[in-house]
């Protein structure tokens, strides 16, 4: 690469289309680097289009990258204040950080086209304004299907990481799904330097008439694609990140051997994050807290930490895969004998859990985990110290 950007200067490439010969000709490639990485999305993008050498600096300095990948201006808002309320709302590693949030607006797929009976509004018309108007509302009765969008969304995605995924440290996408595309252009480009990945499909205050009744309320259909993240199947076994120390997967098709294998590969994930995921279930748990061996993996010691004993954070929510019984006389939770592998967490959440009592998870943790953070199944009422019940007026409901 640069030896590229060397022959590229060497042409007489200048800067901003000046006769000056560039200013970056004799500065070091590192001092470029570290100017260059401190610039916002805008501004890198402004510079790689002045000349074919800045263009190559620009892709390789650009270090965070959220995506909302949607067919409306609206639906990217909603999705990026989702996001950033969820992480400030409690104690997350992400802040509120527009500088490298990049809203992409779908086109649509009857623009610029006839439609029988009138002319496209974008071409002019003879016709009256009200006439066009219904006319226009008629065509968005036909909006495009979910797979077709889900592709177009991953399109976008693979095209953004063929270009600077090489460099990313922190990536986020925000679309409906992940396909085969998707995975594969994340698992090829974004190998070693990636620490930092949120993948979220789980958008509730979306509204689109291509989703059907209950769209948000499940996790996404399992996909072979994910594969492509650990390498297995038809996938090259060296896909996939390697460095990752924190992951958040909302409303992920992942099954829990896929995120097992995920987690195997990134020995540095400290944090990790999964919401309405189909991989939250005992067999990943268990796993991730040592009460399970990998039957693929050599005998181990019994004194070895359990996979997850280095995670610092653990978000499990909106699941009824797993359960909390009661405390036993072994000061074990019955239904989360898992949670005794894991011996470093700072932070763990069992929101919308349905299935897990919060005066056991409170009691818990006073006795037996002593975790500063935790984030109960829902409020406890007045008896538990909580906020009690909220009155709403008859009139609204």
């Amino acid at each position: 690469m640069k030896l590229e950007v060397d022959d590229a200067l060497q042409k007489g490439v200048t800067l901003l289309g000046h006769d000056k010969p560039d200013l970056l000709r004799n500065m070091p490639m590192e001092i470029m680097f570290m100017i260059l990485s401190h610039l916002n999305i805008s501004s890198l993008v402004s510079f790689g289009e002045t000349s074919r050498a800045n263009y190559i600096y620009h892709t390789l300095c650009l270090k965070r990258l959220h995506i909302a990948v949607f067919q409306k201006r609206l639906h990217t808002t909603i999705a990026f204040i989702e996001a950033t309320s969820s992480t400030t709302e409690h104690s997350g590693r992400w802040g509120i950080d527009s500088e490298h949030q990049v809203s992409i607006v779908l086109p649509r797929s009857n623009r610029g086209k006839e439609v029988v009976g009138h002319r496209s509004p974008l071409r002019g018309s003879r016709w009256s304004a009200e006439t066009r108007r219904r006319n226009w509302e008629r065509d968005e009765e036909n909006p495009p299907s979910l797979n077709h969008t889900i592709l177009s969304q991953n399109e976008v995605f693979a095209n953004l990481l063929s270009r600077y995924g090489r460099s990313l440290h922190d990536l986020e996408f925000m679309a409906y799904d992940l396909d085969a595309r998707g995975a594969v252009a994340l698992a090829t480009h974004c190998k070693w330097k990636l620490r930092h990945l949120a993948l979220r499909f789980e958008h509730p205050y979306i509204r689109d008439a291509i989703l059907s009744r209950g769209y948000w309320m499940k996790p996404a259909p399992s996909s072979t694609a994910w594969n492509a993240l650990i390498g297995s199947g038809s996938y090259e076994k060296d896909m996939g990140p390697t460095g990752l120390e924190s992951l958040v997967l909302e409303r992920a098709g992942i099954t829990a051997w896929q995120l097992q294998m995920l987690v195997k590969r990134n020995p540095r994930l400290k944090d990790l994050r999964l919401r309405t995921c189909k991989a939250i279930q005992l067999e990943f748990l268990n796993w991730l807290g040592g009460i399970e061996k990998d039957p693929n993996e050599g005998p181990n010691n019994d004194s070895e930490d359990a996979p997850g004993s280095s995670l610092q954070v653990l978000w499990l929510e909106n699941s009824d895969e797993i359960s909390a019984e009661r405390i036993d006389a072994s000061e074990k939770v019955v239904g989360l004998e898992w949670m005794v592998g894991m011996k470093s967490l700072k932070s763990l959440s069992f929101r919308d859990c349905r299935r897990i009592n919060a005066d056991i998870i409170e009691k818990a943790n006073k006795e037996i985990w002593h975790i500063p953070e935790v984030f109960l199944p829902y409020p406890l009422g007045p008896s538990g110290g909580g906020e009690g019940t909220i009155e709403v007026d008859p009139a609204y409901m």
